[in-house]
């Protein structure tokens, strides 16, 4: 899922140098809340997944593309 959102985010020949989400909504996208492919975050581990309240509730995870 995370593939096709950026590839809506790209510019496409057929639009004439306009991305489809620009095409599609009349307005240009905002990309501040993209991040760096390898850059560091915290996956939340589900309630049903951990079995006690001193257990970790997220583990660190590396974004990978």
């Amino acid at each position: 899922m995370y593939a096709v959102y950026i590839q809506r985010l790209t510019l496409t020949i057929g639009l004439s140098g306009r991305v489809p989400y620009e095409a599609w909504t009349g307005r240009k996208p905002d990309v501040s809340h993209l991040r760096v492919f390898g850059s560091l975050g915290w996956a939340r581990i589900p309630e049903e997944v951990h079995k006690g309240k001193l257990e970790s509730r997220a583990i660190k995870v590396r974004m990978l593309g």
